[in-house]
């Protein structure tokens, strides 16, 4: 097997590891954005407006401005189909504006079905790798939800951040075993600030529990899924070495445990 062939394997098992991981992270992401809005009261809605207690759910909202940064996917609310705002970051992808709706696949799976979407979505000229579920008025789902809330990446973001780290571009797919063991060290790297964020999350996640008393009780099985999840992030990133041990590589650091 040639060393161009071999690179471009390797990259291409840590894209479709990356995706999975990025969903599951953001099916997680969004059952925590779901509990911080009902902890803000009861959600309702007007002709205008989705309101969480008295705070109305818009690009305004600090709220979603702290679940975007906690967890590095960019949100979207919905009321029924309708966008009522969206709040991204770079690394995210932009954000669609208010007034939009939601695609056809969400209405029918998320607010019709009343399940939890991951996948991959096209939007525009972007392809997002996302997961909504759907709000009701209270924590317990009543008769139709008023609206969902979305975690999204954009795919193509994602893939340059990865293609830098590793430094796999079509000008470097000659490079030698040793350059190709250092990228791989920034994506291994990578995976292990995914865990990291994760237990930040789970962390987070505790204390607002912690501070809830009895009604904080669902935060705790969030809490415990995102701890979960920094475990096989962990466990990701020493099945990376193996990978890399088999390929011939030399990937020089060792994680801490």
């Amino acid at each position: 097997m040639s060393d161009v062939t071999s690179q471009s394997k390797v990259f291409q098992a840590f894209w479709s590891a990356m995706k999975r991981r990025y969903l599951e992270r953001a099916v997680a992401a969004t059952e925590l954005a779901s509990l911080l809005l009902h902890s803000r009261g009861r959600l309702h809605r007007t002709d205008t407006e989705l309101l969480a207690g008295d705070e109305p759910i818009d690009n305004k909202s600090e709220l979603l401005t702290r679940i975007t940064r906690a967890t590095g996917f960019g949100v979207c609310v919905y009321m029924g189909n309708r966008r009522v705002a969206g709040v991204s970051q770079i690394e995210s992808g932009k954000a669609p504006a208010p007034g939009g709706f939601a695609d056809a696949v969400l209405v029918d799976t998320v607010l019709r079905k009343r399940e939890v979407f991951r996948g991959e979505l096209k939007q525009g000229t972007s392809v997002l790798l996302l997961a909504a579920r759907p709000l009701f008025t209270t924590e317990t789902p009543d008769e139709y939800p008023v609206g969902m809330v979305e975690l999204f990446q954009d795919e193509q973001s994602l893939y340059e951040m990865l293609a830098v780290s590793t430094r796999l571009d079509d000008n470097e797919a000659q490079a030698d075993n040793n350059d190709l063991a250092d990228g791989i060290e920034n994506v291994i790297d990578f995976l292990d600030d995914v865990a990291r964020r994760l237990q930040l999350l789970a962390l987070n996640g505790n204390i607002i529990a912690a501070q809830a008393g009895e009604q904080g009780r669902a935060f705790r099985v969030v809490c415990r899924e995102l701890g979960t999840l920094a475990d096989r992030a962990k466990t990701t990133v020493n099945g990376v070495r193996k990978l890399v041990t088999g390929l011939g590589l030399n990937a020089t650091e060792q994680l801490e445990s």
